[in-house]
């Protein structure tokens, strides 16, 4: 199954998961788990490329990113970590 889908939350992702559990089909979940100085510098390269419609500023991505929440292995994904 594939979904471009926001996963931010436990919330967000108990949604996927009953769509995943309904459905009866093969999963993953690919976290990219790096320190948020890394998104930022990845941010802010994008914004300069200009290639995307909407420029993130750090104030932005710190208040988008407060209601991150990790997976857990207690939401029974397949969860691929790339650093």
């Amino acid at each position: 199954m594939v979904l471009d889908f926001p996963a931010n939350t436990v919330a967000q992702r108990a949604w996927a998961r009953g769509l995943i559990d309904r459905a009866g089909v093969p999963h993953r979940l690919h976290f990219l788990d790096v320190p948020d100085a890394v998104c930022k510098g990845r941010l802010r390269d994008r914004n300069a490329r200009g290639e995307h419609p909407f420029n993130t500023s750090d104030e932005q991505f710190d208040l988008i990113s407060s209601h991150f929440a990790a997976p857990q292995d207690s939401e029974g994904f397949d969860v691929v970590r790339h650093p």
